[in-house]
């Protein structure tokens, strides 16, 4: 089974490091998935060689995920807690390399494994990764950040971050050229048009946060938001919940088709993982993420379970 598949989660983090692996394995194929969908498309995978980058194992289908992964060349960069009854050990026996570490972002897993085989230059991957997943403070990073002036850099990974929120950008073709653009030593600011996708983003973020003042309620230690136009904003609109209503945690929720999609960010030290993982059990759904930033899939008309479950967990 020859050739490469890279997949990669589609935020910011996810496309840097998708793009250092194309950069590393050029003749590879890119492809964009997320932790509820991974066992799903590990089925149509016909490479012998799989590089997962940023994507956590979902609590419900782990197991099955690392089985299909058997008979293939694995490796697998992630910073994301492993679900409960999950261990690094297990993992391992799965993959031919497994490289965790939660205070590193899976950008700069993957450029600190590859860099052999990559120009100097594509540190920046690494640098504009771990700043927009808020995992720039390791001393590895550090070092790398004061070889730049980082005015410039915020400027490049502020386009990135801000850019993919558009309608334009936020399909996946759009993102697997970026990723090929930056593989080749392209800036985010490079790629046509995303620079005005970013200011727009900017004005509308600003616009989110005026909308989610009016509309935000509260649950206990919990401020949420329902049913947004701006889904590319999810993580701002819940974070923006929790302020606007002076709560610890911020919930932004989604309907969809056959279930809701929940977002959570947090304005003290809580872990939200571990909670956005059992409350959504109780309602028969999945969850997991950050301690600072997780999500959760979960069936229509569990809302308030789930929000009550999860609210018993806050401890502050």
């Amino acid at each position: 089974m020859p050739g490469t598949l890279i997949l990669t989660h589609a935020d910011s983090d996810g496309i840097c490091a998708g793009a250092l692996a194309f950069a590393a394995f050029p003749d590879a194929r890119i492809f964009f998935t997320k932790p509820v969908s991974l066992l799903e498309d590990l089925q149509d995978v016909r490479e012998g060689r799989i590089i997962l980058c940023d994507i956590a194992l979902a609590n419900n289908t782990a197991g099955q995920a690392l089985a299909a992964l058997s008979g293939k060349e694995v490796f697998y960069f992630d910073h994301h807690p492993l679900p409960s009854g999950v261990t690094e050990e297990t993992v391992r026996k799965s993959v031919q390399l497994y490289s965790h570490d939660d205070s590193s972002c899976g950008s700069e897993l993957v450029y600190r494994k590859f860099q052999s085989r990559l120009p100097q230059e594509a540190v920046l991957l690494a640098i504009y990764g771990a700043i927009g997943d808020y995992t720039d403070n390791t001393k590895y990073i550090q070092e790398k950040l004061a070889d730049w002036d980082k005015r410039t850099l915020y400027f490049e990974i502020a386009t990135l971050v801000l850019g993919i929120k558009s309608e334009e950008f936020s399909d996946y073709d759009a993102k697997r050229d970026l990723a090929g653009l930056m593989s080749k030593g392209g800036k985010p600011s490079d790629m046509p048009g995303l620079v005005e996708a970013a200011r727009e983003a900017a004005d509308r973020e600003f616009d989110l946060y005026r909308l989610v003042r009016k509309r935000a309620q509260a649950l206990g230690k919990i401020g949420y938001i329902e049913n947004l136009p701006s889904f590319g904003f999810r993580g701002a609109a819940a974070l923006f919940s929790a302020s606007v209503t002076g709560k610890p945690v911020g919930v932004a929720v989604y309907k969809r088709r056959n279930y809701l999609d929940i977002t959570i960010r947090r304005r003290k030290a809580i872990d939200l993982c571990r909670m956005a993982e059992k409350a959504a059990e109780t309602v028969g759904g999945s969850g997991g993420g950050h301690p600072e930033a997780a999500g959760a899939r979960i069936p229509k008309g569990r809302l308030d379970d789930f929000l009550r479950a999860f609210n018993r967990m806050i401890r502050i």
